[in-house]
């Protein structure tokens, strides 16, 4: 696949009389604590979250996203903050590619955490991955950043890239969910250590030290010569 940066142009009956054994109320007992646990985990997530010192609704274009109309030797279609979401409207593809919208004009991010809400409609298992580029050198895409994204085959995936030594496949897996439906993505980075969510729950931690300050950005990915819809919301960004 070739990658490339495109230029600007700048969103759960009766019962009576049930006997049941006392192991399997220990049990039920412990279950009942364990969601107990995760639900106050989860509450405890979504308050840290609101507290965020960026979160964007995408009710606007306060924090100008890339936005506009798209034609050009990789794609035609458009990017539109637009009813409370952050649409990509891929028309047509004429090549696969990757591309992508800065969240700032801040390319020398350290340390910080950030969350965004994806879903792609209109598109084939595999044809279609989006999530975010974090620690992108103040050099440029080619001089190496990260990658973490879902795709349309059910799966996450995290990457490194340099120009010199392309892709690197750092971790992929199934994330159990559908691509056409909401997913949050999550990440905290501290330092050469990072963690990675979805919707919630850890996909995967590491420490590497390639990169230890970058830009972040929104960016979608397409492997097939087919028309996609990508859809953004509920960004949060908070500096650590």
């Amino acid at each position: 696949m070739q990658h490339v940066h495109l230029l600007w142009t700048l969103h759960p009956g009766h019962d009576h009389g049930k006997t049941i054994s006392a192991n399997a109320t220990s049990t039920a007992f412990a279950m009942a604590t364990e969601q107990a646990h995760i639900t106050a985990t989860a509450v405890a997530r979504m308050t840290a979250q609101a507290n965020y010192e960026l979160v964007d609704r995408f009710d606007s274009n306060k924090n100008f996203w890339r936005q506009g109309i798209e034609n050009n030797e990789y794609w035609d279609g458009s990017t539109l903050v637009n009813g409370g979401v952050y649409l990509w409207k891929v028309e047509q593809t004429k090549k696969t590619f990757i591309s992508w919208a800065d969240f700032s004009k801040d390319d020398k991010i350290g340390d910080f955490d950030v969350y965004v809400d994806v879903k792609m409609l209109d598109a084939a298992p595999g044809d279609v991955c989006s999530g975010l580029i974090f620690r992108m050198s103040p050099q440029g895409w080619d001089q190496g950043g990260y990658y973490y994204a879902l795709c349309t085959d059910s799966s996450a995936k995290i990457s490194y890239h340099t120009e010199k030594e392309g892709w690197q496949d750092i971790k992929a897996l199934p994330y159990f969910s559908h691509a056409k439906e909401w997913n949050r993505l999550e990440i905290s980075a501290r330092g050469s250590h990072f963690i990675f969510r979805v919707n919630g729950k850890m996909f995967y931690e590491m420490d590497d030290d390639r990169q230890k300050i970058g830009g972040l950005a929104l960016v979608v990915e397409l492997n097939k010569k087919n028309p996609a819809q990508i859809v953004f919301d509920n960004f949060g960004f908070q500096s650590r």
